[in-house]
């Protein structure tokens, strides 16, 4: 019998190779590759323009109309209007939201049953949220998120970043069931204001408050049924953190936070409003955050919450630790508080600077975006930027409002900042070796469990392993037990740990954390997406 995973592997196959060829004719996938999909909707109301505003600014619902993706049409799609600062009334180049399933439930291109259009407002470059929700997903849960030529009834709309929306479907594809609940953390614009005897204005931040209504008014219960949960996270922030982990991916958490505060991405937690982003309830009790809205990231959006403005050179020098000690920003001042944490978040940004931010790097990144998009963004009539203020983006300021940065020179000033703040240049610890047990040669009696060895360098003063046995599961950590070697170095230590399985595990998943007083330092550095493994029979 198949297990689950091999089914799960089929069905995704069986799954592509639908999508990938539908109605006889081959096409592009909608998110990955250079490819910029064509989406047209063709709606028949002739007022249709008039009607998407009425409904954006006073009530629900959708028009119906036609999407055509890449030749592939699809009937009796909503259509609709979002956003909030991104929204324009009558505006020219709006926002939208298309769900492909609203009359028929099982209508799909390629898996993806509703698309996010994000019109880039206050993003003359169009690459914020492509690339900042590239380099998000290769570190913590987040969207998809590519380009699309729009066209509605015929006439060209412009060039839109399509976004992945976080919601049942995301989930689905990522986790496969293992998940229960999901929130948006944003207040609902459609609601009153809180009462009185609720805290004003604090927004998704987490805040504890006694009356369980009160968090009716900043959080957005999505899928599944789990308020009782989110007031218990708060609860543990507010009066527990020492068992954060018991309800909260810390790691996940601190990832989110080393991202938004490394790109001075303010229109998020970090921010004014403690907002976009999303978060979503495993099975085994822990929540978990799903960064989104990345239209503002790089410099786009100038508010801590604390004062007016920065300019644009107090968001180069924006402190890394900003909050650590707000009590309105619990998420942030509790974890910053604690030692290990605060090391692994100062560790994440190092990385993020190393892999994705490194001498010229991610202005190279921008210019190749940049090149493929731009023939779709000189045939705009209704952006809301000159194919100048485009071109120039990546180093000239746009705009005498807003002063939006260009983006890879504000990365370029940013990153320079943080590597003279003395948490980046410590000492990190490093990870030499790590070593897996094998059954000697001529050894009767079979290796049954996993004991694992690791070489330290740079002062290690304690190893963490960090292992489960089926991807379905959280990981376990456990310090390892120092074992002197007279045969290292200086600065080097070895250390070990046994870890035995049960119920039949036959393989085991694990990274490794090395800390020294100063620091601390991943192994492997893809320990999310790709954990060392090793099985029993290989030992043998």
């Amino acid at each position: 019998m198949p297990s689950r995973y091999h089914v799960t592997l089929i069905s995704l196959i069986l799954g592509l190779s639908l999508s990938i060829f539908t109605n006889g004719q081959s096409v592009q996938p909608v998110f990955g590759g250079d490819h910029i999909p064509e989406m047209r909707l063709t709606i028949r109301q002739s007022n249709w323009s008039q009607v998407l505003d009425s409904m954006k600014l006073y009530g629900e619902g959708m028009i119906i109309g036609t999407a055509e993706i890449d030749g592939i049409k699809y009937p009796n799609v909503g259509i609709r209007y979002r956003g909030q600062t991104s929204y324009v009334y009558e505006g020219e180049k709006n926002p939208y939201q298309i769900e492909l399933n609203y009359i028929h439930p099982d209508q799909h291109h390629q898996g993806h049953k509703s698309f996010t259009l994000s019109n880039a407002l206050r993003d003359p470059s169009y690459l914020r949220e492509y690339l900042g929700f590239s380099i998000a997903r290769k570190y913590m849960p987040a969207p998809e998120a590519n380009f699309v030529r729009l066209f509605v009834n015929n006439d060209y709309a412009g060039i839109y970043i399509n976004i992945e929306p976080v919601d049942a479907n995301f989930l689905e594809r990522r986790m496969s069931g293992s998940w229960t609940t999901l929130f948006k953390c944003s207040p609902d614009t459609d609601i009153d204001k809180a009462p009185e005897n609720c805290k004003q204005n604090t927004f998704g931040s987490l805040e504890y408050e006694e009356d369980a209504n009160c968090y009716l008014y900043n959080y957005r219960l999505k899928e599944g049924d789990g308020w009782q949960d989110l007031i218990e996270l708060c609860r543990i922030l507010d009066q527990d953190p020492g068992s954060i982990e018991s309800v909260l991916d810390v790691d996940a958490t601190l990832w989110m936070h080393a991202f938004n505060n490394l790109t001075a991405n303010l229109s998020s937690y970090s921010g004014q409003h403690s907002h976009n982003y999303y978060l979503l309830r495993d099975i085994h009790g822990r929540f978990s955050p799903v960064i989104w809205d990345l239209n503002l990231a790089f410099g786009s959006f100038k508010n801590t919450g604390q004062g007016s403005d920065l300019s644009i050179n107090e968001m180069i020098e924006l402190d890394p630790f900003l909050h650590e000690e707000n009590g309105t920003k619990p998420l942030i001042r509790q974890l910053l508080a604690n030692e290990f944490y605060r090391k692994i978040y100062v560790s994440h940004m190092r990385q993020l600077m190393h892999e994705q931010f490194r001498r010229d790097s991610f202005r190279k990144q921008c210019e190749e975006v940049m090149n493929r998009i731009k023939p779709a963004v000189s045939q705009e009539k209704n952006g809301y930027y000159t194919l100048e203020d485009f071109t120039e983006s990546l180093d000239r300021t746009v705009g005498t409002r807003s002063k939006i940065p260009g983006l890879a020179q504000f990365m370029e000033d940013r990153v320079n900042f943080l590597k003279r703040q003395d948490a980046f240049t410590v000492v990190e610890p490093e990870v030499l070796s790590v070593d897996v047990l094998k059954r000697k040669a001529k050894e009767s009696a079979q290796v049954n469990s996993f004991t694992i060895s690791v070489i330290a360098g740079k002062l290690p003063k304690r190893v963490h392993l960090y292992y489960r046995f089926s991807e379905d599961q959280p990981f376990t950590s456990v310090l390892m037990e120092p074992k002197p070697d007279d045969k290292l170095g200086n600065g080097e230590a070895r250390f070990v740990s046994k870890i035995k399985p049960a119920n039949g595990d036959q393989r085991l998943q694990y990274y490794i954390l090395a800390e020294n007083t100063a620091a601390v330092t991943f192994y492997p550095n893809t320990y999310r997406q790709a954990p060392l493994s090793i099985t029993l029979e290989e030992l043998n």
